[in-house]
């Protein structure tokens, strides 16, 4: 119990979505400091216009541009400091536990932040007009805020001593020990020096504090309580379908190897191995053998699935190189592009290296059936564009082509899985409508979005209006936004 106290882990937050959250709060702490900064100056600015037009209001400022000067400064420390352990840790990854590291976490993290703020406002107080300040009231703020961090043992102990600081220095300024900084022109008579007052503010202030951290540290332990059982639940389920995808993968892996085989006899028999076949039935074996190859496509499509569904974590992200992945990509599909007449060609404004942060395997899989499908679905001497443009924080890559095109009232309903449009059906062109879905999937993996239009720029003609699809995809990847 002693060592979970001093590594500020208590039993009941000891699972994975507690450390995401955390995380989550830590960095968004960071973005309010920057808000509180911008108040802080805003007041110090009110407080100078109050005392241009009020001659007897006065206040100190020097002292409270220094504190929010240093505010400024330890938050850009704090935010560099996230920025170093996310990267360095792997925060991406939603289920990174933490508390069987040993040295610094997120909760020690977190501690740092709240003495840190605490400290400041102590100054800040004390600067304007001590127990005669009404911004006393900020403190409880900062402890609720901080019993949704840290267990309550130790807002606790940050509460006493605040208290204890607080009363210390007002006994030193009843005395003369330090100087009293009044609010001039605020009270008629002074607060600091009455010792009822003193005793019943301290009083007051006290009980509301811990009454504060007791029941913040409550609430916040039973939602924690709840966190985690939904999060075990959400848990068994996520198991449960891992189970049923290895299931899945087993059984469709199975097909595929008797499939693999016919086809391998059926080439035999169409090369002539086998001795020579009528040509009566050279239609219907070749009819057989297209049949078979779309067989095989599913069940690879089914197999990529199930695997998306079992990748828990992202584990492989690296930095990719964009134009690398679409030459390898072209290479692939390369004889089937000229065999059928189809003009390609890629637009990029760096067509030597456009880099993100990605997984490399899943980020190819994506964009190579979406040229999969614009090889497809267009007819012999169409053409299929790439663009990729570049923003500060994006990547935009468009895929168009002059295929069969979607309908319109189809647009919405082309990511769903096993979805075939009227279009391809009635041309009899085969798929099994899981490779857009399975796009869609990992597009919003990597916390991307993607979109469909057609008909498409490239369009030519009502018989060839094409179809676009538009991906933008952060060059960072990060969960934890």
């Amino acid at each position: 119990m002693g060592g979970n106290f001093l590594k500020l882990v208590p039993e009941r937050v000891k699972f994975d979505q507690f450390w995401v959250e955390i995380r989550k709060r830590n960095r968004w702490l960071i973005l309010l400091r920057y808000g509180a900064v911008i108040l802080l100056a805003t007041l110090i600015i009110g407080i100078l216009i109050l005392q241009s037009i009020f001659p007897n209001f006065y206040i100190s400022t020097i002292p409270l541009w220094i504190i929010a000067g240093s505010i400024l400064i330890y938050n850009v420390f704090f935010h560099q400091l996230w920025l170093y352990l996310s990267k360095k840790r792997k925060w991406y990854l939603q289920k990174k536990s933490e508390f069987i590291d040993k040295g610094f976490h997120s909760l020690h993290f977190s501690l740092m932040q709240i003495c840190f703020d605490l400290v400041a406002l102590l100054l800040f107080i004390y600067y304007t007009g001590g127990v005669e300040t009404p911004l006393f009231v900020f403190f409880i703020f900062h402890i609720i805020i901080g019993s949704l961090f840290l267990p309550g043992e130790i807002i606790a102990i940050l509460v006493t001593c605040v208290l204890g600081i607080s009363i210390t220095g007002s006994l030193l300024e009843l005395n003369g020990v330090i100087p009293h900084y009044a609010i001039y022109g605020y009270l008629e008579t002074p607060l600091y020096n009455n010792y009822v007052y003193l005793i019943f503010f301290f009083g007051t202030f006290g009980i509301a504090l811990y009454l504060s951290v007791y029941l913040a540290n409550s609430i916040a332990k039973t939602l924690y309580q709840r966190e985690r059982a939904l999060t075990s639940a959400y848990d068994e389920l996520e198991n449960a379908e891992k189970s049923k995808s290895r299931y899945v993968q087993a059984v469709v892996h199975d097909l595929k190897t008797p499939i693999a085989a016919t086809l391998t006899y059926i080439d035999m028999i169409l090369q002539g191995t086998l001795g020579e076949v009528p040509r009566q039935i050279l239609r219907p074996i070749e009819r057989s053998k297209i049949r078979l190859s779309n067989a095989i496509q599913t069940i690879n499509d089914i197999l990529h699935i199930s695997q998306i569904k079992l990748e828990s974590g992202l584990e492989s992200i690296t930095k990719v190189n964009l134009i690398e992945i679409f030459d390898e990509i072209h290479r692939e599909i390369l004889f089937l592009i000229e065999n059928k007449g189809i003009s390609y060609s890629f637009i990029a404004e760096d067509e030597e290296e456009l880099n993100i942060i990605s997984d490399p395997k899943l980020l190819k899989l994506a964009l190579s059936n979406l040229l999969s499908n614009a090889y497809k679905y267009t007819d012999s001497g169409g053409k299929i564009q790439v663009k990729v443009n570049e923003t500060k924080d994006h990547l935009i890559i468009s895929v168009a082509d002059t295929g069969i095109g979607i309908p319109e009232n189809e647009l919405n309903k082309i990511f769903n899985a096993f979805y075939r449009t009227s279009i391809s059906k009635s041309k009899g062109i085969e798929g099994s409508g899981l490779g857009l879905s399975m796009v869609s999937e990992i597009v919003e993996k990597f916390n991307g979005k993607i979109e469909v239009k057609s008909p498409s720029y490239l369009s030519t003609s009502a018989d060839r209006p094409g179809t676009e699809f538009i991906i933008t995809l952060p060059k960072v990847f990060e969960l934890m936004k």
